[in-house]
């Protein structure tokens, strides 16, 4: 997918809030089973550095496999009843290591006797991390096991029941964040394609009245000439008045496609602003207006509303914003969006250009980024004519 600042902002509060959830889930495990860090590090000091080294790697592991995540294609994302699968945690690295690391602790507690709820907190941290990409029964199955063999190594009951609660918790929440974490992906993803559509649709309808208005004069010249052609190798006088009724026909069709340009161009103002700010909203993009389309004098409507048009379609396509302001007055027109890429040099393209080229000479544009905001202003330079 295109990354937007929206999924940015969004994707990076929902990854620290995991990694947040998956690092304070053995603190909890041990804070409810009644266990200090200090005291542990006294009794067992070689297993209370490793789980402190697994909290740190399962944190590591956690931003790595939602890193992956938002960077892989946005199909399949999840199944009819199932939340949002990875589908890379076996591939992870960290895992593995987390594995390990577990192995380590129970190495060093479970045959001497000694305290497991180190252990115990070592587990439910794995059980956490790999409940990203396992189903939601499947990680509730394991955190049940997990308290079984709390329940096995001699734990109360108690405490191992609201042990097995936190890691249920924390394996779920993951889970419901990571499904709302799809859900607004798949949001920025119908808002660009949105976007994309409707620049589509009114190249589609102009390209479309263009056919309209040229495919039946083009058809009827094709054939008048071929006839013109044989009337002339025949010397049939009557080539000449069918020759001066195609340039007649050209003329015609040439008429009516400086209309429609001329249509397409002269928009009306008021509308346009409407047209305008309606399509930024589809786009979810707040739209402030300041001024009326009154405001504008009457010899800069036109460009005013060529300015709306262009600007607009240069918004959706090439920025990111979420709020867009237009100004109108009878000095000037000015479009400020919240969309603008990093910098504050602005790069002149295709659109720009373009723009420029078809303004009034009395016209001054100038574009502008600054502060995260992209601004395009257009000057009228009054000639004395009156609204």
């Amino acid at each position: 997918m295109t990354t937007t600042r929206q999924w940015s902002i969004f994707f990076g509060y929902t990854a620290y809030s995991t990694v947040a959830v998956l690092m304070m889930v053995p603190l909890g495990v041990l804070l409810l089973l009644d266990a200090r860090f200090p005291a542990l590090m006294v009794v067992q000091p070689v297993a209370t550095t490793v789980l402190l080294v697994q909290i740190l790697v399962g944190g590591w592991s956690g931003w790595r496999i939602m890193r992956r995540w938002s960077r892989s294609p946005a199909t399949a994302m999840h199944g009819r009843w199932d939340l949002p699968r990875l589908g890379i945690l076996q591939q992870d690295p960290g895992l593995l290591l987390l594995a390990a690391l577990s192995a380590v602790i129970a190495v060093a507690t479970v045959p001497a006797g000694s305290d497991p709820r180190l252990l115990l907190a070592s587990m439910a941290l794995l059980l956490v991390v790999a409940g990203l990409c396992w189903p939601w029964w499947v990680g509730a199955l394991a955190a049940l096991a997990l308290g079984l063999v709390g329940i096995a190594l001699g734990a109360a009951a108690p405490p191992i029941a609201v042990g097995f609660a936190l890691v249920l918790a924390g394996v779920t929440s993951t889970r419901a964040t990571l499904w709302l974490a799809a859900v607004v992906r798949e949001l920025e993803d119908a808002r660009e394609a949105h976007s994309q559509l409707a620049v589509a649709e009114e190249r589609l309808r102009f390209a479309r009245d263009l056919h309209d208005v040229t495919g039946r004069d083009l058809s009827v010249i094709a054939v008048k000439s071929e006839l013109v052609a044989q009337l002339a190798e025949r010397g049939d006088p009557r080539a000449v008045e069918h020759g001066r009724e195609v340039a007649q026909i050209a003329r015609t069709s040439l008429a009516e496609i400086r209309a429609l340009v001329r249509g397409y161009r002269e928009a009306d103002l008021a509308a346009e602003l409407r047209g305008t700010a309606s399509l930024l909203r589809s786009a979810h993009a707040a739209v402030q207006i300041e001024g009326t389309a009154e405001d504008v004098p009457a010899e800069f409507t036109e460009t005013a509303a060529w300015v709306l048009r262009e600007g607009g379609t240069n918004i959706l396509r090439h920025a990111d914003a979420t709020t867009v302001t237009i100004t109108l007055g009878p000095e000037g027109i000015t479009l400020v969006n919240d969309g603008a890429s990093a910098g504050t040099e602005v790069l002149e393209g295709s659109g720009l250009t373009g723009l420029r080229e078809r303004l009034d000479p009395t016209c001054h544009l100038t574009a502008r980024r600054e502060a995260g905001t992209f601004t395009l202003d257009v000057r009228f330079e009054h000639t004395g004519e009156s609204r």
